[in-house]
């Protein structure tokens, strides 16, 4: 039997101590715009710290806001202290909060994020700040998924609701199909599709880049993924390596997942340059010359 947090979470959204509510008249929901509630649900226990202004959820604890669902071990939600009669706090953007006066939810093991858009993103540990509408997941095998695309992480996933960004840092590695992308970190942007998916548009790596094809490896500092085109620019110490041992280094390389190759660009800094391994036999379209009878 789970033990559900639902009277509570009405008190989240409007923000009122007992003894306040008992003094002040609940204001009539709009039908068209109800109020909006966090909804939290546990099997081991649920608790409420009124000196501390916390309810903590205990055992497969579950709270809902909105259309974004976490789950884990220990859920915690922390209320704002507003003093009597003052108005609900607005968030930096200047609306009104959704969660009401709940300012900071966190989520400690087994952490599961997901949303209907089909995100999950998964961690050990996750801060939900409400009003920013920004989740940041830390601890082991950090993972993001959203559709095809999978990004991991070894210090920190964040996912910004409202400007539809997920942003990976440390060691990021993003693959989607054939597609791979690694960097230090790694920052993806979304648009949002008439079906209500969220779909990748932009993805930017930065430090120790790795773009990979079926054909070609390219390293460099900075790389631009154009989803539209499927191609990604690739800038800054630019290294492509080629399964024939073929090595090619310039100043801004290309690297298109659709016909599986790499080439180089000079923007004007330096030169192109290629070292060529020395197994590579004659290019076909060249052939080899014939030895002078005779010829050492």
């Amino acid at each position: 039997m789970r033990l559900s947090l639902l009277t509570l979470a009405i008190g989240l959204t409007i923000g009122a101590a007992t003894a306040a509510a008992a003094e002040a008249k609940p204001a009539p929901a709009s039908p068209q715009q109800p109020p909006r509630q966090i909804e939290v649900t546990a099997d081991q226990s649920l608790e409420w710290y009124q000196d501390k202004n916390l309810y903590v959820a205990r055992g497969n604890a579950k709270a809902v806001r909105g259309d974004t669902t976490i789950t884990a071990d220990l859920l915690t939600a922390h209320q704002r202290e507003t003093p009597k009669g003052e108005k609900p706090v607005k968030t930096a953007n200047g609306q009104k909060s959704d969660a009401g006066n709940i300012d900071l939810m966190t989520a400690d093991g087994h952490v599961l994020i997901t949303r209907p858009n089909g995100t999950h993103i998964i961690g050990d540990h996750a801060e939900d700040d409400t009003d920013q509408h920004v989740i940041v997941v830390t601890g082991h095998d950090l993972s993001y998924t959203s559709g095809q695309l999978r990004v991991t992480a070894r210090d920190s996933l964040e996912y910004w609701d409202l400007k539809k960004l997920a942003i990976a840092r440390g060691n990021a590695v993003a693959v989607k199909g054939d597609r791979h992308v690694e960097g230090d970190v790694l920052t993806a942007e979304f648009r949002a599709q008439p079906n209500g998916q969220d779909q990748l548009y932009k993805m930017t790596a930065q430090g120790h880049v790795t773009v990979i094809t079926k054909n070609d490896v390219t390293r460099g500092d900075r790389a631009v993924y154009d989803a539209a085109r499927d191609i990604a620019i690739v800038s800054g110490h630019v290294r492509i390596t080629r399964a024939n041992g073929m090595q090619l280094t310039g100043d801004v390389a290309e690297s298109d997942f659709k016909t599986n190759q790499s080439r180089l660009m000079n923007d004007g800094s330096g030169r192109v340059r290629a070292l060529l391994p020395a197994h590579m036999g004659p290019s076909k379209s060249a052939p080899q010359s014939k030895k002078t009878e005779g010829a050492p």
